[in-house]
């Protein structure tokens, strides 16, 4: 795993495909309040059981601040991904942190178990987090530990990170209803807009990798895409440049999930400019907020995305 997480770094290690995740089974449903009022989540290292709805909970991840500000809870740290926001919370969710200060830690060296033991939390969210067993044990003796679902230690489904994280904090329905209209925003916008139905579209990295286009491949992270009546070409996950003009000419949109500065270098390729209006640059905080994808950020895409989409194919 690289040592620092740039949004490039994530695109990669996503395109290079995931394992499945394993989950262990209960017969509790989660969020489930017990009898001693406790509730208990599943994950890739067995069970936490959280004895208490919590008050100082640290985000050890990449994205959970996402999915704990979304419910109401401002955590006491948070982890930075990219972008140097303001205690590494985007624009989509400063209105939820409110004038809270949380620390803000970071994964260059791998998760700082005694920075996060200084804070006293009595939750961890260690989803997105590369958590190994030894690291999941160590926290553990800290506070109660939410790991990843599965085996993807960095960027699980979306909606396995939220429902567990939404369970940990006692706010599982709330949690829920939040993924179901996210999902309702997408699919009633697919049915208002009948252009979209059929056509094909490629959600790409924000620049060449050695050259190389860096395609996102059809899965959870295309899944508001195919809410929106979109069709996801099967492509390899990196295509040499030989193969460029081919891959982007055979969708009808192209999505570019680009910052300003990267924009004008894609812009300026001759077989990207050649794709003319099909091309859609999204601009950083749009093209952020697809990367975090969650229940905080995708509001933020179904405001901006589609009217982008409309254009590029009218």
């Amino acid at each position: 795993m690289p040592t620092t997480w740039s949004r490039r770094s994530f695109l990669l290690a996503l395109a290079a495909g995931s394992a499945a995740a394993v989950t262990a089974c209960r017969s509790e449903p989660p969020g489930a309040i017990a009898e001693d009022g406790s509730v208990t989540v599943d994950h890739a290292f067995g069970q936490t059981r959280v004895p208490a709805p919590p008050t100082r909970v640290i985000s050890a991840g990449l994205t959970g601040q996402d999915c704990l500000l979304a419910v109401g809870v401002v955590p006491i740290a948070v982890t930075e991904w990219f972008g140097g926001q303001p205690f590494a919370v985007w624009p989509w969710a400063l209105p939820a942190l409110g004038t809270a200060q949380p620390a803000v830690l970071n994964l260059d060296g791998g998760i700082d178990v005694e920075a996060i033991a200084a804070l006293d939390p009595d939750l961890i969210i260690a989803t997105n987090a590369g958590l190994d067993q030894d690291t999941y044990t160590r926290l553990s003796d800290i506070a109660p530990t939410i790991a990843q679902a599965g085996q993807d230690a960095f960027f699980e489904p979306w909606k396995d990170q939220a429902t567990a994280i939404g369970a940990a904090v006692f706010k599982h329905d709330q949690m829920q209803q939040l993924i179901a209209d996210i999902d309702a925003r997408f699919t009633t916008l697919g049915t208002e807009t009948p252009a979209f139905k059929g056509k094909r579209a490629l959600l790409l990295q924000g620049s060449l990798d050695d050259g190389e286009l860096v395609t996102t491949p059809a899965g959870w992270r295309t899944e508001f895409l195919t809410q929106l009546g979109f069709e996801i070409p099967e492509v390899d996950a990196t295509v040499p440049r030989d193969r460029m003009a081919e891959v982007l000419g055979g969708a009808d949109v192209l999505i570019w999930a680009a910052d300003d500065a990267e924009t004008a270098i894609l812009a300026a390729d001759p077989v990207i400019a050649e794709q003319g209006a099909r091309n859609v640059f999204t601009g950083r905080d749009l093209a952020a907020a697809i990367a975090f994808y969650s229940p905080l950020s995708l509001p933020l895409v179904a405001d901006q995305l589609p009217a982008m989409l409309s254009t590029a194919l009218a």
